[in-house]
């Protein structure tokens, strides 16, 4: 089994990667045989039936599940089998934003506390830190006296914002985001997705979208990568998947969400 995933320009990989559940019964594969690539500023949606590993990959490719084997590299370094003080250096590169806003939210803390908690490993001031948490709740359109308050006291769309503030303050290169508008309704995902598509233009990211939403895909990504049973079965510009589907796979999903 093996895998490739690069972001052009960003030296962002995965190679030979797999990932197989062990119980209750033998090994089954999740992931296997996935070539990816994603350039600089780009979107890469990523879309498939329920339990096509969507969500596999996006936990490996953001570091937070380990493959079985091979590993995952940024900027030309090991960051699935790296030291404590290289992961350390890498972390803030690589961030990602979750599907329930609420549950992925403390409720014991502070908007300032959830936002500014990924600064905590860096050499920066208490000024520092600050400034970093009132201009990236500016930038997600968030008012500054959110900064003492906590997520219940949010709707869901401006909880997903606080989610995004929190990915957006280390500055990362790309932001993972893992059906991150489904829990919202219709007018506000629309709202986050013209956020994210604007930010996306102001710090120049990259974004891997993975959604089961295939409104959602078109409407953010540049280009399309359909899984099946732990394979990309078929990947392209955005417009050519929705438009002339190669794969019965792809056509099967077309044909039950539009």
């Amino acid at each position: 089994m093996s895998s490739f995933f690069e972001a052009q320009g960003l030296n962002y990989s995965v190679r030979s990667q797999s990932r197989s559940f062990f119980q209750p019964r033998p090994a089954r594969p999740i992931l296997q045989n996935i070539n990816l690539h994603l350039a600089e500023r780009e979107t890469l949606g990523i879309i498939g039936s329920s339990g096509s590993g969507k969500s596999t990959l996006a936990r490996i490719l953001s570091g937070l599940l380990q493959p079985d084997n091979g590993h995952v590299s940024l900027r030309g370094e090991d960051f699935t089998n790296a030291t404590s003080d290289v992961r350390q250096k890498l972390r803030p590169e690589i961030q990602m934003i979750f599907q329930d806003p609420q549950g992925a939210l403390d409720p014991r803390q502070t908007v300032r506390e959830i936002v500014g908690e990924p600064l905590l490993p860096l050499s920066l001031t208490q000024e520092e830190r600050e400034q970093r948490i009132v201009n990236v709740l500016r930038d997600v359109a968030l008012p500054s006296n959110s900064l003492n308050r906590y997520p219940r006291a949010f709707s869901g769309g401006q909880r997903q914002r606080i989610a995004i503030a929190r990915a957006l303050i280390t500055k990362p290169s790309v932001i993972i985001a893992d059906e991150a508008v489904s829990a919202l309704d219709v007018s506000t995902q629309a709202i986050i997705l013209n956020l994210l598509l604007d930010l996306q233009e102001r710090y120049g990211l990259s974004y891997i979208f993975v959604s089961h939403d295939l409104a959602v895909i078109r409407h953010i990504s540049h280009r399309t990568a359909v899984l099946d049973a732990g394979h990309i079965v078929e990947t392209g510009p955005t417009a050519d998947i929705f438009s002339n589907p190669q794969h019965d796979t792809t056509r099967s999903l077309l044909a039950a969400n539009f």
